[in-house]
């Protein structure tokens, strides 16, 4: 790699990283850990909160299929900053939150800031400028999100002993505002917008990809139909946590301890896939890599709840640390870097979208009754059955783009 695309490369690469830590208070791991104050201060049931949350996901996820265009041909410096000031005002508004429409509000903001736009900037700009090291350039943005599983559950846990939930909101605010928004300024900066005729992964026709037409395209669609299954099932299980922990007799200090095993996990395999993806491609990974969240969703179904814990989060790590470098590096493959802020940003409005409905669902089937295993085994079946179908679609390259645009 030439010395200053390598330096480019590495530039992207560190942004990605604070991009994605700066995500956290928008993630749904950390929202969940305010889940039961949030229940007890406004007076809301499992699937009142999961309604709540999902609205305001949904929201996020609607406004996403425009702004993750914003990455393509605005400045990043402008568009990051846009992002933490989302995440920062989401986290004011929910710490003085006076009622279940303003607490809809604030996690709307905290969302789009910060699972929308922030986690999408990081990982887009570190697979447009790594060039041919697309895999590690991924997989080294995602260790921001890594870090924040492991940290800050922890650091909440251990502010709450000493502070009432809604400081603990303001703290994250000024956190991000003190340590974050300089650095990530700094580090924008120093990567512009990539010129579409020498972007690395450009071909003459990614120029005519709209939303219509991935909206119709195999490719796309099989690829969503495997990527999204990560994010749909940790975010409800991490979403309603505490449910689940009465419900096996998981102590919250031990599931606390648990996201230090699956961000271990996550790590690992988000070095060893983005090697992997480097050597071969991220395509040839699509039929196998939800093989871990199957065998930890499984466990929790016939392990004793004292080993399905760790064997459970241990499962999810894999499969998320796996995703997040396929999901990030497999639609440059695809599509070409010129609309790459507009494809990933069309899969992440999606991805939200679905993480919106994932909450909801798991928490009426668990306000329901619904056995565990009545919940897990479809999602077990899917996730072992469905990438081995629909991995030959993703390779279907040339059938929409060449095609004619819609009328």
């Amino acid at each position: 790699m030439p010395l200053q695309q390598d330096s480019l490369a590495r530039r992207a690469a560190c942004f990605g990283l604070l991009a994605a830590a700066s995500s956290g208070p928008g993630q749904t791991y950390f929202i969940g850990l305010f889940g039961a104050f949030m229940r007890q201060d406004f007076a809301l049931s499992d699937a009142a909160l999961g309604v709540i949350y999902g609205i305001a996901t949904l929201a996020s996820g609607v406004l996403m299929f425009w702004l993750g265009a914003l990455a393509d041909r605005v400045a990043l410096r402008r568009a990051i900053s846009l992002a933490v000031f989302l995440v920062v005002a989401g986290c004011v508004l929910v710490a003085f939150a006076a009622g279940p429409l303003s607490l809809c509000v604030g996690l709307f903001l905290l969302r789009l800031g910060g699972q929308g736009l922030a986690g999408h900037f990081a990982i887009v700009a570190a697979a447009r400028h790594s060039g041919i090291r697309r895999g590690r350039g991924v997989a080294t943005a995602t260790l921001g999100f890594l870090l924040g599983e492991a940290l800050y559950p922890l650091l909440v846990i251990a502010a709450l002993e000493v502070a009432d939930w809604r400081t603990v909101w303001l703290l994250a605010a000024l956190m991000l505002l003190i340590a974050f928004v300089p650095a990530l300024r700094y580090l924008a900066s120093r990567l512009p917008l990539p010129d579409p005729s020498t972007a690395p992964g450009h071909t003459e026709d990614d120029v005519d990809w709209n939303r219509r037409k991935l909206a119709v395209s195999a490719p796309f669609l099989s690829i969503l139909g495997v990527v999204l299954v990560p994010g749909f099932v940790v975010t409800a299980v991490f979403f309603h946590q505490a449910p689940l922990a009465e419900r096996l007799g998981w102590a919250l200090p031990a599931v606390a301890q648990a996201f230090i095993l699956y961000a271990v996990c996550q790590g690992i395999a988000t070095l060893f896939v983005g090697r992997l993806v480097d050597r071969r491609s991220a395509r040839t990974l699509v039929p196998v890599y939800l093989l871990p969240l199957a065998a930890g969703l499984l466990a929790l179904l016939v392990a004793p709840p004292s080993i399905a814990l760790w064997l459970t989060f241990a499962g999810l790590g894999a499969a998320a640390g796996s995703n997040s470098v396929i999901g990030g590096a497999i639609w440059i493959e695809v599509f070409g870097s010129r609309k790459l802020g507009l494809v990933r940003g069309m899969y992440a409005a999606i991805m939200v979208t679905m993480t919106a409905f994932s909450p909801v669902l798991l928490g009426i089937l668990l306000s329901g009754g619904a056995s565990l295993a009545a919940i897990f085994l479809p999602v077990i079946a899917y996730a072992v059955i469905a990438p081995i179908l629909l991995a030959p679609l993703t390779h279907q390259r040339h059938e929409v783009r060449n095609a004619k645009p819609p009328s």
